[in-house]
């Protein structure tokens, strides 16, 4: 399929490259800095523009891989009649870009995508359409890049999000506050690499509810006091203890 991308970050990487790989023609990439079109254009084979009036009006897919932010404006600005154009984002609902065609679609990625990344994971697409001939094209493109496909609604999907959010995004703030704490101590948080690796070894294997350990589990409160000790002089790394210890032993002991 003809393709045009708005949008030069992340998703917008990650989608041109998989597609071009696949076999689809990248028309046009659009964006607000033109240096960033350019530079996701010339890997792409594709034009490039900062200029919506610009928009090349032969492509099948538009593909609409912006911020959440933007998406209200681009439906205020965009018209392009029955072409079927397509959002990306896991919070925003389909009515979001209602008024920019009568075609549309969400294809959204459930994966944490860092255009620096060469080779990127597997990525499960899901997808919603405004209607069955929507759905058939995006059955068909999302079928081309990823081995792992689901119709949702707009509100699994953002189910589906904050799932995602706390997966992803609020470990990696919990490792990222176990470093600075190691920092903070001098000592070496390479040492704690190895146990950050077998936690997440660990759910390729079994449910995540049966291997959790630690001393909240058992409800352990001389550790605990110690640990809360540690951390007297860091509030928020205080309740974020307490709320996590406390969240993990109401689970187990409900």
């Amino acid at each position: 399929m003809n393709i045009v991308i708005i949008g030069a970050g992340n998703i917008a990487h990650c989608f041109g490259t998989l597609l071009k790989i696949h076999g689809h023609q990248i028309l046009q990439v659009i964006s607000r800095k033109k240096e960033n079109a350019q530079a996701l254009a010339e890997t792409l084979h594709a034009a490039a523009t900062d200029d919506l009036l610009d928009i090349n009006m032969e492509a099948d897919i538009y593909l609409l891989a912006v911020s959440d932010a933007a998406l209200p404006e681009l439906n205020d600005e965009l018209r392009l009649g029955k072409r079927i154009v397509l959002h990306t984002a896991g919070a925003v609902s389909l009515e979001a870009i209602k008024r920019i065609s009568t075609h549309t679609g969400v294809m959204y990625p459930l994966q944490s995508i860092r255009k620096e990344v060469k080779s990127y994971p597997a990525i499960p697409l899901l997808l919603e359409a405004s209607n069955d001939e929507v759905m058939r094209r995006l059955q068909s493109i999302a079928q081309s890049i990823s081995s792992r496909i689901e119709v949702v609604s707009s509100e699994q999907r953002l189910q589906l999000h904050l799932g995602a959010v706390l997966c992803n995004n609020f470990t990696n703030h919990l490792i990222v506050r176990a470093k600075q704490f190691c920092e903070l101590k001098g000592l070496d948080f390479n040492l704690l690499q190895p146990i950050i690796r077998e936690t997440f070894d660990r759910l390729e294997k079994f449910a995540p509810e049966n291997v959790q350990t630690g001393p909240a589990m058992r409800k352990d409160e001389d550790t605990m006091s110690k640990h809360r000790a540690l951390i007297q002089d860091q509030p928020h790394l205080q309740e974020i203890y307490k709320v996590m210890s406390d969240s993990i032993y109401d689970f187990y002991n409900a």
